[in-house]
């Protein structure tokens, strides 16, 4: 009997091993980042990026990474680099990732056309979403809502 290794679902072991590495490379990036080191956070980001872009391309972890690189830009209000980076997390969250991964990447989406001024455009990313929806509210104790259940908040009255 015979195996056929398909290096698109099976890569290369030494590249896999890698993954722990570039996990702790977001880990520091998120500790930098909540410290207001924005460039150390960047740079560690696209090097966690890197290693798992070669290792597993369309893998959630991989979309983590690039949700964090979104996120990160929508802070520095640099926006056409975040539309970039959430647009692939979104394209691999909705393929593979959670339900809530998936809404809370669109959020930030929604967050970045809100920025620009375009209020409908961000509206319509959160109802694409529904009936899953993210609460743009960071501490809100909900995080998922069904778009219904969205509207009847009462905890930070963030209504569609």
């Amino acid at each position: 009997m015979s195996f056929h290794v398909d290096l698109s679902v099976n890569p290369y072991e030494d590249s896999m091993s890698a993954i722990p590495e570039a996990i702790s490379l977001n880990q520091q990036a998120l500790q930098l980042e909540r410290s207001g080191d924005f460039q150390g956070a960047e740079r560690l980001h696209i090097r966690a990026l890197e290693i798992k872009e070669r290792a597993a391309p369309r893998h959630v972890t991989t979309a983590i990474t690039l949700n964090a690189l979104g996120e990160l830009y929508l802070k520095l209000d640099r926006l056409a680099e975040a539309e970039t980076y959430l647009n692939r997390a979104i394209d691999i969250r909705g393929a593979v990732g959670s339900k809530f991964d998936f809404a809370v990447s669109r959020e930030n989406l929604a967050q970045v056309y809100e920025k620009r001024g375009h209020l409908q455009r961000a509206k319509e990313i959160r109802l694409e979403s529904a009936p899953n929806v993210c609460c743009s509210n960071y501490k809100c104790p909900g995080q998922l809502f069904s778009l219904d259940r969205l509207q009847q908040c009462s905890r930070c009255k963030v209504g569609v």
